[in-house]
């Protein structure tokens, strides 16, 4: 793929990179705002159509930080555009053409009124569930593949449908590749494929060679192999999308807004899948807020920060990497939430496992962020782990 010039005055490429099975990126850096809107029009005149575009301001912390976001088509390429004022940098992606997510958001239609929920699963890892006003799902993550974990959740699922004869899942949204994030997925979709209606699966998985990861590197590959075989095999019909930086997700109720991928962090040294976790934030019609962090390690939570200052203030946080390494104490007060998610068994919630060196949860180890959270006398917050599952109705909880 030959991605079309970018012009700049004093900006500097990087060399293209693919980080994907089939994509390609260029990053410039100490480039201009002006430059990314001229590069948007050129475009247009190469034979490209905008199929998306908005402009996120990162709100009274940083009033100039606006950040933009573009989708063009065309019929041999999708192109990517993503400038982060707080680098002063624009990164392109170019890929083959693939589905995209729907710019239109469908309509609660009478009929449509199942409490809206956000469940999180009691499960070995991380595994969330949030029902919609027509009584399907969005299933994020699942966790490691553990005895009760699968029969858990597909009884949840059962029987929270009562409208159909099985259960429909819009979207099962995976943040990365780690075993406790996506292990259950694999059995569940093979197990379960005569049980369960599935209309689409997102993520953003790099190829593991590319991105010279060192750490299970064998364990990352096969998952995935394993996660999307099982997709075609048993969901042959069901979309595939890649979250791409700046995508909004529409759905009855509720928008995911995709704030960070794998391809914001090229050029970068990768160690884990957690280097190139996702985060989105839910968005709820309600106006109500919950953002996902999934295993974001501390870089990611910090540039998080800077990229969207306060904008990213929500109603529910679900806490970066499980309560340990990984958060970012600018991010988590700019956040402010009333709710913390904790995708971590009771016992480490608490800081009851002696044989541990830290008790990252309690704030031990470098984990300020997750003291401060804690910290009553900052604000009074509703804490949950997930050795028994919780549920939230968005409309009274939340």
């Amino acid at each position: 793929m030959k991605i079309p010039r970018f012009d700049t005055t004093a900006g500097n490429e990087f060399p293209a990179a693919s980080l994907g099975k089939d994509d390609l990126q260029i990053c410039i850096c100490n480039c201009t705002v002006d430059e990314c809107r001229e590069y948007a029009k050129k475009l247009e005149t190469e034979g490209f159509t905008q199929y998306a575009a908005s402009e996120l301001s990162a709100g009274s912390s940083a009033p100039y930080n606006v950040n933009l976001f573009y989708t063009y088509v065309r019929e041999d390429m999708h192109l990517f555009v993503f400038w982060d004022a707080s680098l002063h940098t624009t990164r392109i992606v170019a890929t083959p053409p693939h589905a995209l997510p729907s710019v239109e958001k469908p309509k609660v239609e009478q009929g449509d009124d199942t409490p809206t929920t956000v469940t999180q699963m009691q499960c070995g890892g991380m595994g969330f569930v949030v029902q919609l006003p027509d009584e399907s799902f969005i299933l994020i993550d699942g966790g490691r593949y553990r005895e009760g974990d699968m029969p858990r959740l597909y009884s949840f699922l059962k029987d929270h449908t009562t409208k159909r004869e099985k259960p429909l899942v819009a979207a099962w949204l995976f943040s990365h590749a780690d075993y406790d994030h996506i292990e259950l997925a694999e059995h569940f979709l093979q197990d379960h494929a005569a049980d369960i209606d599935i209309l689409s699966f997102a993520y953003n998985f790099p190829d593991a060679d590319k991105i010279s990861i060192v750490l299970d590197v064998t364990n990352g590959k096969q998952g995935i192999a394993r996660l999307e075989e099982n997709m075609q095999k048993y969901y042959p019909e069901a979309a595939v999308y890649t979250l791409r930086t700046g995508q909004k997700y529409l759905f009855k109720g509720v928008e995911i807004e995709i704030l960070w991928t794998v391809d914001n962090t090229y050029p970068a040294t990768y160690i884990s899948f957690n280097d190139v976790c996702a985060a989105w934030r839910m968005k709820f019609d309600n106006g109500k807020t919950v953002l996902f962090l999934g295993d974001c390690i501390h870089p990611i939570c910090r540039q998080l920060a800077h990229t969207y200052g306060d904008y990213v203030k929500s109603d529910a946080l679900q806490v970066a990497h499980h309560g340990l390494l990984g958060g970012d104490k600018g991010l988590y007060q700019l956040v402010d939430p009333e709710i913390c998610f904790w995708s971590v068994m009771e016992e480490r919630f608490f800081g009851r496992q002696p044989e541990q060196r830290y008790q990252w949860c309690l704030g031990e180890g470098g984990c300020d962020y997750n003291a401060w959270i804690r910290d009553d006398s900052v604000r009074v917050r509703k804490h949950y782990h997930n050795s028994v599952t919780t549920t939230l109705e968005v409309n009274k909880d939340l």
